[in-house]
């Protein structure tokens, strides 16, 4: 029995606000020619896609110039990508066949604000930030997060937003604590 081509990619953190990598985890029939390996982007900067290639079997990461989010020389210079929902086709010839497409919501910039909040209440260093109510509003920040992501895998992003702006609004509030 011959397999067919089979496309997918799972999201992959880099651990770095500026770039997104996606991993191409798809099966490539060797009895077939794979021609114009294409990724289209959707991100929550615009909604027009943006078009380029794909490393098949490999790791393509994406920036702020990939996406045209930016238009910069110098890497450092990078834009930091948005948090929000993102959408992502790969497709291989022929492309009404051969295509896998994903939805999910980017936190990234809301989980740096949680590590900062989260090192904010040390003990030691802040006793007046150090409770267990602040402590009690981290873990329902940790819950929201998840909650986020798993409402995008969900098609429920109206939710997902709702627990992101309610994240949001807890961890400003964590952050706002006079503990200089």
């Amino acid at each position: 029995m011959i397999r067919a081509t089979r496309l997918s990619f799972d999201i992959l953190d880099t651990n770095d606000c500026k770039t997104l990598g996606l991993y191409d985890t798809s099966f490539y029939s060797s009895n077939q020619t794979i021609a114009n390996a294409t990724l289209q982007v959707i991100s929550p900067f615009d909604d027009s896609p943006v078009e380029l290639d794909y490393y098949k079997n490999a790791v393509t990461i994406l920036n702020s110039n990939t996406l045209k989010i930016s238009n910069v020389n110098d890497l450092d210079n990078l834009v930091t990508l948005p948090d929000g929902l993102y959408t992502a086709k790969i497709s291989v010839c022929p492309e009404e066949q051969f295509w896998f497409e994903k939805s999910w919501y980017r936190t990234c910039l809301l989980e740096c604000k949680y590590d900062k909040a989260f090192l904010k209440l040390n003990v030691q260093s802040c006793e007046v930030c150090f409770s267990p109510e602040g402590l009690e509003k981290l873990e329902r920040t940790r819950i929201y997060i998840y909650g986020v992501k798993t409402n995008a895998q969900n098609c429920n992003v109206r939710e997902a937003d709702k627990l992101y702006k309610a994240a949001n609004k807890i961890l400003d509030n964590l952050l706002d604590c006079d503990c200089g």
